[in-house]
């Protein structure tokens, strides 16, 4: 028709010249900026890794001499798959602090080419136009490429499964997507049987990497049980649910079976462990006596949880600033906040619109607009079912509830993180309603413009067009375009101001030093093969030296915790070494430490060398030279040791 935009039939997508292809050039660049971006902050941090990451490096040198663990060391949950990983990658590249951080850097690639997938697959299910789908696929793949520094730390740090449990929980969010798609469509059960068959391999796969695909698993246990009611609503035959849903549901059972199989063998072995851990999640005993007297009861709990989210866990998540970060630096990520806050405050409210007419609210303005709303609504229910999950999940359970502790401290930071998967669709679809607005401004206006025979019609129709409103959905889409653009570069900034020795520190100790070389030179020189630390400070010297250097963590003989002894072979190798040294963090302001206080006590005479470190502290290596000194032998040799993060 002539009079309509040329815009209109771009995003309708039924032009003469229109492709039903959607052009994948905008993939390609959002996986070079991922790559370039990821490279770089490891780069600019120096490689550094932390003693949690260094536990995977090293339980990942093991596989590659024989050694074939299930679980991180010494505890019944997270499977060593980022371990048996990690050792595919030393195997053609060799061990180093670069090549472990390679393959969490490979697998956000990964992150990003699946959140291209679901962003088409959702578009899909909304039946958008082409145009408004390929807005829709490249914001949502560019928010994924380089998302806020909060969420890219944690995606490239090696904590024992975070980023292949975000690609396993994405994977899981399209094939329930995919299921319940094929499921309107009429598939057969055999295909029907097949695509639940690989939900429940996920499902139990999920579960033995790291417990966190509760997420997952509860999103799409909401996704597919909304599916089944809207089922028995229209069919009101327990036949037709019996047959579509119950019967090829039954395949997800073996295929569950298979992908547990790792967590099944270990806990038969092993008096299920694996399982009962999850029971004891309930307890008050992981808690810290501080938090308990401010929160007793669970309901204080709950409580505090939710305004820990609110106020703590989710500015840093959707803004990306990091803990004890710099306050002048806080301003280059409110641009990044604000536009997640207002894309999940606007596309929840257009959720809310979208049911007005079904549940009977007549409101004939909005009714024009009812086919949009109901897109967005297509577009952006599953991505809203995950967030209600996750945020479910963290208030509710005690998981997160270490976090009530200190907010700066950033505890249960981790536990949320896994927003970050959706909010690139949620921000997408604000921009792709905005798109779609022309289109729908013009549909409407052709209804109502008057029939006739002769061309006036067309001239009638474009006199009727508002040029206006025209003007003002393209003001709002270059507004929000501008709004992405400066937070991205804002973000960018934010990346580059990170502190180096600061970004990729453990919250449970932020002192260790940016970089250990000459600790481990000075030891290297002095011959020194056994020594105590604590392990943020030992088992990255263990890892780097590829076990020359042996080292092990005396607090958790000290305080009685089996489970934090992560490698007893080297707790007994250095218990039973002579003279072994020690390795602590002590204040730059402190010339004569504790420690030393200790030893001349004793009357034991000592060598000691003082490096740099983090934050105000020195690491001392002391090394007796008169006789065996065995830390865990004494509770005195507690405060020697501990990384006190209010010390």
């Amino acid at each position: 028709m002539r009079g309509i935009s040329p815009w209109y039939w771009r995003w309708t997508g039924v032009g003469k010249n229109a492709s039903p292809h959607i052009a994948g050039g905008p993939l390609l660049i959002c996986l070079v900026i991922a790559l370039v971006v990821r490279a770089w902050l490891a780069y600019h941090t120096t490689g550094f890794i932390d003693g949690d990451e260094a536990l995977v490096g090293i339980q990942a040198q093991h596989i590659l001499q024989g050694q074939f663990p299930t679980y991180f060391y010494n505890q019944p949950y997270m499977g060593s798959l980022e371990a048996y990983l990690m050792a595919g990658i030393f195997a053609v590249a060799g061990s180093s602090v670069w090549t472990l951080r390679a393959e969490p850097i490979l697998l956000s690639l990964v992150v990003v080419w699946l959140t291209w997938k679901l962003a088409g697959a959702l578009a899909d299910t909304a039946r958008l136009p082409r145009h408004a789908k390929q807005w829709f696929m490249n914001i949502a793949t560019l928010l994924a490429a380089i998302p806020p520094l909060y969420d890219t730390v944690l995606q490239m740090r090696m904590l024992g499964g975070y980023i292949e449990i975000f690609i396993l929980m994405q994977i899981l969010l399209l094939s329930a997507l995919q299921l319940t798609n094929r499921r309107a469509a009429g598939a057969a059960r055999r295909e029907l049987a097949l695509r639940w068959a690989g939900i429940g391999f996920l499902v139990g796969f999920g579960y033995w990497v790291n417990p966190l695909m509760i997420y997952g698993v509860l999103a799409a246990a909401l996704w597919i049980a909304w599916d089944c009611v809207k089922l028995a609503l229209h069919s009101r035959s327990l036949q037709q649910l019996r047959r579509v849903i119950f019967l090829p549901a039954l395949a997800s059972l073996p295929a569950c079976i298979v992908g547990l199989t790792p967590a099944l063998v270990w806990g038969a072995r092993n008096q299920w462990q694996n399982f009962t851990y999850i029971l004891q999640l309930g307890s008050n005993t992981s808690l810290r006596p501080e938090v308990l007297a401010q929160y007793p009861t669970r309901a204080t709990q709950i409580i505090g949880q939710t305004r820990l989210l609110t106020s703590c866990v989710g500015p840093r998540v959707l803004g990306g600033s990091l803990p004890q970060q710099n306050p002048n630096f806080y301003a280059l990520a409110a641009p990044t906040y604000l536009l997640g806050v207002l894309c999940i405050v606007t596309i929840s409210a257009l959720v809310a619109l979208s049911l007005a007419q079904p549940v009977g609210l007549e409101m004939p303005t909005l009714a024009r607009f009812q086919p949009l709303l109901l897109r967005i609504r297509q577009l952006t229910a599953l991505p809203l079912t995950f967030v209600v999950a996750t945020t479910f999940i963290f208030t509710v359970t005690r998981t997160a509830a270490i976090g009530l502790w200190r907010c700066e401290f950033d505890l249960a930071g981790r536990y949320a993180t896994p927003l970050i998967l959706v909010l690139p669709f949620i921000c997408a679809a604000l921009f792709t309603a905005i798109v779609l607005t022309e289109a729908e401004f013009y549909q409407n206006r052709q209804k109502d413009s008057p029939e006739t025979e002769n061309d006036a019609a067309p001239v009638q129709f474009v006199a009727h067009v508002s040029s206006a409103g025209l003007l003002m959905q393209r003001a709002a889409l270059g507004t929000m375009v501008g709004v992405l653009l400066l937070s991205i570069i804002l973000q960018a900034a934010l990346y580059g101001v990170s502190d180096p020795g600061r970004t990729f520190q453990s919250p449970y100790c932020t002192f260790a030093p940016a970089n250990n070389d000459a600790i481990i030179s000075y030891m290297e020189r002095e011959h020194i093969h056994y020594a105590w630390a604590i392990n943020w400070l030992a088992y990255p010297i263990v890892f780097k030296t590829h076990g020359d250097i042996i080292m092990s963590d005396p607090l958790p003989l000290i305080r009685h915790i089996q489970i934090l002894d992560r490698i007893p072979a080297y707790t007994s190798a250095v218990s039973n070494a002579v003279r072994p040294s020690m390795v602590v963090l002590v204040k730059h302001s402190d010339p004569y430490p504790l420690i030393l206080k200790m030893l001349d006590d004793q009357q034991i005479t000592y060598r000691v060398a003082r490096f740099p470190a983090q934050q105000g502290r020195d690491v001392l290596v002391v090394t007796p030279l008169n006789q065996t000194v065995n830390p865990t032998s004494s509770a005195a040799y507690f405060n020697v040791f501990v990384c006190s993060l209010d010390g």
